[in-house]
């Protein structure tokens, strides 16, 4: 199997009752739920709601005026049941599993390319180094078109969802696609061989100078907390002294509870911590405590976290803030206090349900409420000990969307002398964009395109420089520039320094 390093590959009800009643039949017949006892005892308890449903069913499927796509309700049904209970609980369609559980496998089967979708278009933004795709010619800026029998017809209003489906496949296997190359004007067909590649979920990582490791975790996926290993021992493995850490969950969206106490054990170097503890619907409790066995020794830890860093990033955050073994730097935190389990359906799709409530080492629940009335007086989040304040460019729509589009700006607006940069020693890679100011032309270039006023002339020019940097010079260039732009990191570094 070939492996390679890449970023990610990355019916409204109609009839509300007919859905419910499908999904109970479901509940009695085994087909959503595998253990049989739990079948007999929810018939037995229920029995004469069972009754009258089975009894509705009956008249609905016989004296119905038309005809009923069983298979639809039924995916409906689970669908209805699914979204009233919490929003971390859903139904995921056949279709979907193998995709999902592939994002948090570490691995993927795929060409080895990054992609976004804009205005319907599929654009590509990262090509695998050596990667199936590469090898063959494809290059950031290409438009995917089409892709085995999969075609992109806007005029057919044809979904892109399906060619990215189709970049996917067996192992081995190769597919046709088609691209449109805006820089030459010419439309190319590419075999591309469909290859096992990974999907590092940690990175960048550096040394931002002799005191100071950095690392990013992306997501917590099966392969976590060997990644997590390995950057550690870039970074710590062969130092004389201990020197600081700046986890960076910023975004970070959770994962597999299990791989953040892997990592929470290299980071609590006491024995018998508690990290963070569970309870079960039936009241059981599970607490997982600290082995006091680190391969690596730290001095001071800053995390990074966002309003966006949730579930297994908020695990970390919380136990290293409760067992004050790290400081928390950012914005309050998602909420995500819940823990999920996926179970198989035989129709090939899968429940994701909310099995447990995860609590801090302090006792804290997390947890957003969700449920109308809910009045706990319970804090929501993990609070940073250092607040870095939301500024008011940040509230702004058309400030949030040029940012979701920078990169396909990046691609489009190429430097050409515009941006000059010479390799440095350290990390002096700031003072080397001499060329590239605030007044810059492609600074303006990018706040006419997306309307945006001189008040954000700032902000834009420092998430330009390091979408450059990224584009052209890779990402240690990039991170060099972030320590002198980002207000996360440079309050981080500022802090560490202080220490």
């Amino acid at each position: 199997m070939s492996r390679h390093k890449s970023g990610r590959e990355n019916l409204q009800i109609v009839f509300p009752l007919i859905a419910a009643l499908f999904l109970i039949i479901g509940f009695i017949l085994g087909s959503f739920f595998a253990p049989l006892e739990r079948v007999k005892s929810f018939n037995s308890e229920n029995s004469s709601a069972i009754s009258t449903l089975n009894d509705a069913l009956g008249f609905l499927s016989s004296k119905y005026v038309d005809p009923l796509d069983k298979d639809s309700l039924a995916e409906e049904a689970i669908s209805f049941w699914m979204s009233n209970l919490d929003p971390f609980s859903t139904y995921i369609k056949p279709n979907d599993l193998a995709w999902m559980n592939e994002r948090l496998s570490g691995s993927y089967v795929g060409i080895g390319i990054e992609f976004m979708i804009k205005n319907d278009s599929i654009l590509v933004v990262s090509v695998l180094e050596n990667g199936p795709a590469a090898t063959v010619g494809m290059q950031v800026g290409d438009i995917l078109l089409a892709a085995g029998t999969a075609v992109l017809d806007k005029k057919k209003q044809s979904n892109p969802e399906n060619i990215i489906k189709n970049v996917r496949g067996k192992e081995g296997s190769f597919v046709v696609v088609k691209i449109y190359r805006p820089s030459t004007g010419k439309y190319l067909s590419l075999k591309c061989l469909r290859e096992g590649l990974d999907m590092p979920s940690v990175g960048p990582f550096l040394n931002y100078n002799k005191n100071i490791g950095y690392i990013r975790i992306k997501e917590f996926s099966a392969t976590t907390d060997q990644e997590f290993m390995i950057a550690m021992d870039s970074l710590f493995g062969k130092q004389g002294n201990k020197k600081d850490l700046i986890l960076d969950l910023r975004g970070n969206p959770g994962g597999y509870l299990e791989k953040a106490t892997h990592m929470l054990n290299q980071l609590i170097p006491e024995s018998g911590k508690v990290m963070v503890s569970t309870k079960s619907k039936s009241g059981k409790e599970t607490v997982f405590k600290s082995s006091g066995r680190p391969f690596f020794l730290t001095a001071n830890i800053v995390v990074l976290m966002d309003e966006n860093a949730a579930s297994a990033s908020e695990i970390v955050a919380g136990a290293l803030q409760d067992n004050k073994s790290a400081t928390i730097i950012g914005r309050r935190s998602f909420g995500k206090g819940l823990v999920q389990s996926q179970y198989k359906l035989s129709n090939g799709g899968a429940l994701k349900l909310t099995i447990a409530k995860f609590y801090t080492p302090s006792g804290k629940l997390i947890q957003n409420p969700y449920k109308k009335g809910d009045t706990s007086t319970v804090k929501r989040g993990i609070s940073p000990d250092v607040l870095i304040p939301l500024a008011s460019v940040d509230t702004q729509v058309l400030w949030e969307n040029a940012k979701r589009l920078t990169i396909p700006f990046v691609i489009k607006n190429k430097p050409d002398g515009f941006l000059i940069y010479i390799p440095a020693k350290g990390n002096k890679a700031e003072s080397n964009w001499a060329a590239f100011l605030p007044d810059n032309k492609l600074v303006t270039i990018f706040l006419k395109e997306f309307n945006l006023g001189d008040d954000v002339r700032i902000p834009a020019w420092k998430r330009l420089k390091v979408a450059y940097a990224k584009q052209y010079l890779g990402n240690e260039a990039a991170m060099n520039i972030e320590f002198e732009v980002d207000p996360f990191l440079k309050e981080a570094i500022l802090y560490l320094k202080n220490k």
